[in-house]
């Protein structure tokens, strides 16, 4: 029989700690989705990067971007608490994209 790689991803399941790593990367693109319909058209760049206890790591894909969010992180850490699952923030990061991908 031959090998027939899977295309589509949506219900690929793996057991152990790939299934643990999909399942985050489906978290963090959920989350990232609600970000993006929250943020305002001047942070409409930023991206989340990480999430790691009550800190959460916005990068920015220029550092004019990441200048107005950094002049406006009170705004933006009340936009990222309302986001299930991202309500106990309590410290936000703006990093730059310096690959510039």
């Amino acid at each position: 029989m031959a090998y027939k790689p899977t295309t589509n991803l949506t219900n690929f399941k793996p057991a152990g700690a790939l299934g643990g790593l999909f399942e985050k990367a489906r978290t963090h693109n959920h989350l990232n989705d609600q970000l993006q319909v929250l943020l305002e058209a001047q942070f409409k760049g930023l991206a989340l990067c990480l999430v790691k206890g009550d800190c959460v790591t916005l990068i920015a894909p220029n550092q004019a971007i990441a200048y107005r969010a950094n002049k406006q992180q009170a705004a933006l850490l009340t936009i990222v608490q309302q986001i299930q699952g991202l309500a106990n923030t309590t410290k936000l990061l703006i990093k730059v994209n310096k690959k510039g991908v």
